[in-house]
């Protein structure tokens, strides 16, 4: 008998499940040395900053079930620091590590309160506390108010070297959200978003919890908005804070599929590529069209695209015969 028969069995099965987004990566990273042209670049930047925001969304909403209204909060200090760290002489890198700072600490002041509200009480919570920080930052002199804040550019251009930004923030994100939903830290925000109470009689601390897991979604997010403050070299209070953008961020990861590893990925290249192509056309039509589109989703498939794709294989085998063993 060969000992090293389930070693082996793991070992193919662990490769086979990370080749795929290996494989992913390597394309995307290759895209550019194709010279796509630069509105292709765009598009795909725009759809990996989503990704980046998407997924911090789900760490909170998917899996600890919070659902937060207000992550425009996160995105909108993030391109902000950056974009003042920028001005002050910083570098890209140590600009985005600086704002996802800010993001976590002011996670931690909102939160605190906050999170000792449950259900309809919270997401009301967090809208109000979205809508009072655009409000003051478009009234804070130092960032410019309801002018905006640009950001002194130093050199040529580099649209291949912001793609590459997004592409490697994007990828850290996925890579966090499979390590916290394969760890303990994970399965006490599934404790948590199933029932709260019956986590603390376990072991958990749900407030704790909450708290953690909103910091490193915050600090995600407001990476991503760093990024894309960098790229447009230009950030105003009600673009980056607006209700759009949060709704925006809650709506990617439930088109995908909420509380799955890949479900916020799906929704966040979805509602990049078609919120930039529709919106230059149809500049109100994209808001009818996510809509219904969510409205579809609650009634028929709650499970989003992710949950759609997974039944419909399972009825390709099902038909076929692949994969049923007799």
């Amino acid at each position: 008998m060969n000992q090293n028969a389930p070693s082996n069995k793991y070992s193919i099965s662990k490769l086979a499940t990370s080749a795929p987004p290996l494989v992913l990566l390597a394309i995307l990273a290759l895209i550019p040395l194709a010279e796509p042209g630069p509105n292709t670049i765009r598009l795909l930047f725009v759809s990996l900053v989503w990704v980046t925001a998407s997924v911090a969304w789900n760490i909170l909403g998917g899996f600890a079930g919070q659902v937060s209204f207000g992550f425009a909060v996160f995105f909108g200090l993030g391109a902000y620091t950056t974009a003042i760290s920028l001005n002050a002489g910083l570098d890209r890198l140590s600009s985005l590590v600086l704002a996802a700072i800010v993001g976590a600490i002011t996670s931690l002041l909102i939160g605190m309160p906050t999170f000792r509200l449950r259900g309809p009480y919270f997401a009301i919570a967090t809208i109000g506390v979205s809508e009072a920080v655009r409000v003051v930052m478009t009234n804070l002199a130092v960032t410019g108010g309801a002018s905006g804040y640009r950001i002194a550019e130093k050199g040529v251009f580099n649209q291949h070297l912001h793609f590459y930004m997004a592409l490697g923030l994007a990828s850290a994100a996925v890579a966090i959200s499979m390590r916290i939903r394969y760890s303990k830290f994970g399965l006490a925000l599934i404790a948590v978003r199933e029932d709260e109470d019956a986590a603390s009689d376990l072991g958990v601390n749900p407030f704790a919890t909450k708290l953690l897991g909103h910091a490193v979604a915050a600090a995600l997010t407001a990476a991503a908005g760093g990024v894309y403050a960098g790229y447009a070299a230009f950030v105003h209070p009600n673009g980056v804070f607006g209700f759009d953008i949060s709704v925006a961020i809650l709506l990617m990861p439930t088109i995908g599929g909420i509380g799955t590893i890949w479900g916020p990925v799906i929704g966040a290249v979805v509602y990049g590529l078609v919120q930039e192509e529709l919106i230059a056309s149809f500049p109100q039509f994209h808001l009818l069209l996510y809509g219904g589109l969510l409205i579809l989703i609650i009634l028929f498939e709650p499970g989003g695209v992710l949950g759609l794709l997974k039944k419909s294989f399972r009825l390709l085998r099902a038909r076929t015969g692949i994969g049923v063993h007799t």
